[in-house]
């Protein structure tokens, strides 16, 4: 049996359990924002798309957890991602045109997220080792579902490094169960636990040695 193709980017374990926390930020109108989504939070202070790729360092707030109009109301349509035509540029003076974003922002939060099939799959022995990301068929272009709001990202098992190039850590293999009943098990589209290596409430990353 093989594991499930579930695409949807980085899914936070156990979010509000002891001392883990999540925090809303208003959004900016460059990029859509979709759940799952890491983000990065620049000197203006409103929170974007966060940077992927393997060659680069990507220092993330956290992940993309949900929504919220105006003064943290709910949004006027109940739309499952922030889409250009909801990020309307904040507005200081005014809460007309705000949108927040709730992200899972602790540094010591881990995440689920799935294996894409490129390369050598990811094995128990790259576990303590950090990971890139990558988005579904576009290299390093956001893209996400329009219908279900989550984000067409995977971490890219071709990326896997005993450094710390990478924007995560492989923290150990999901223990899940597959729609068929099997095991999620190491191979294609395998669930992985992780957590942001490069965190901006986070000190230097290091990773454990042998």
């Amino acid at each position: 049996m093989s594991n499930d193709d579930l695409v949807r980017g980085l899914v936070p374990v156990n979010l509000g359990q002891g001392n883990l926390s999540a925090h809303y930020y208003l959004v900016d109108s460059s990029a859509d924002i979709y759940l799952g989504q890491p983000l990065i939070l620049p000197a203006a202070g409103y929170a974007i798309s966060g940077t992927t790729g393997n060659s680069v360092i990507a220092q993330y707030l956290g992940v993309a957890i949900g929504f919220a109009g105006t003064q943290k109301r709910g949004l006027a349509t109940p739309d499952p991602f922030l889409d250009a035509s909801d990020l309307a540029p904040p507005s200081p003076s005014s809460d007309t045109g705000d949108r927040y974003v709730l992200v899972a922002d602790d540094p010591n939060q881990e995440f689920v997220i799935q294996e894409d099939t490129g390369g050598t799959a990811i094995a128990l022995a790259d576990i303590n080792n950090s990971v890139g990301l990558l988005y579904r068929g576009t290299g390093n272009a956001v893209t996400g579902n329009a219908d279900t709001g989550w984000a067409t990202l995977e971490i890219d098992a071709s990326s896997v490094s005993t450094g710390t190039a990478n924007g995560l850590q492989i923290l150990g293999l999901f223990d899940g169960v597959n729609s068929d009943g099997t095991n999620n098990a190491v191979g294609d589209f395998a669930k992985w636990t992780v957590k942001i290596l490069h965190h901006q409430r986070g000190g230097a990353p290091t990773l454990p040695t042998a």
